[in-house]
């Protein structure tokens, strides 16, 4: 059998695929450390499984990237628990007062409007902290922006995380796979998105600093985030 030939190479992928998924599950189990897992999920399937990375050690680029993001992924992760917690708790008290009153219907609708703005942004947090060295409020902003920006994105996200949930009740093996098949679907339209943002953002610095000339060495720090501060490509 050759090892170049494009069978071994699926089955290549597909173990990759499934030891990703396997490193995602067992260091996702703390719950705290699910953002920078996640973000290192993504990583890795991004540039190691199918990017140009190709090839090299799943495991190292999993742990790599776990690593770097650690400490700023558990203090999202606790971000985005908390405000579950406090989304699910005004959903329930929402639901509780809905046919109460009027204003138990308005604080409903209220909450289900905080709801659909705020947790579609929560599924970016992980992929804008794999690709930017930026502080926490600065990844929170991007995955806001990228939210708001792109709806049709967050519908793909919502869909592909229901379908996965119904493959995971029916199946529930399929856990040992479907975390890198999400991200394999995600990252052709999320990369698409990110470089387009990246490419704005560099060429308004540039163009900022080509107006206000060599006086002033900061003004293209604008876009920082997009350009010096996003993060080296393994």
């Amino acid at each position: 059998m050759q090892y170049n030939s494009p069978f071994v190479k699926i089955l290549e992928t597909i173990a990759n695929m499934l030891i990703v998924s396997f490193f995602w599950i067992i260091f996702s189990i703390p719950i705290v450390t699910i953002v920078p897992s996640t973000a290192a999920l993504y990583h890795t399937t991004n540039k190691v499984i199918f990017g140009p990375g190709r090839g090299n050690g799943v495991f190292k680029c999993f742990w790599d990237t776990f690593r770097e993001n650690l400490k700023k992924g558990l203090l999202l992760s606790l971000i985005i628990v908390v405000a579950l917690a406090f989304i699910a708790e005004g959903l329930w008290t929402g639901y509780q007062l809905f046919r109460v009153n009027v204003f138990g219907m308005l604080y409903m609708i209220l909450g289900v409007l905080i709801t659909i703005a705020i947790v579609p942004a929560m599924t970016y947090v992980p992929v804008m902290l794999s690709r930017f060295d930026a502080p926490v409020s600065t990844i929170i902003r991007l995955a806001l922006y990228f939210s708001l920006k792109k709806p049709l994105m967050n519908v793909l996200s919502i869909v592909l995380i229901g379908f996965f949930a119904l493959c995971l009740e029916l199946f529930p093996l399929s856990i040992m796979i479907t975390p890198a098949l999400y991200a394999d679907f995600l990252r052709p339209f999320m990369e698409k998105s990110l470089k387009k943002f990246i490419e704005e953002n560099v060429d308004m610095g540039e163009s900022e600093e080509d107006d206000e000339g060599s006086d002033d060495s900061d003004s293209g720090d604008g876009s920082s985030v997009a350009g010096e501060d996003e993060k080296e490509e393994e």
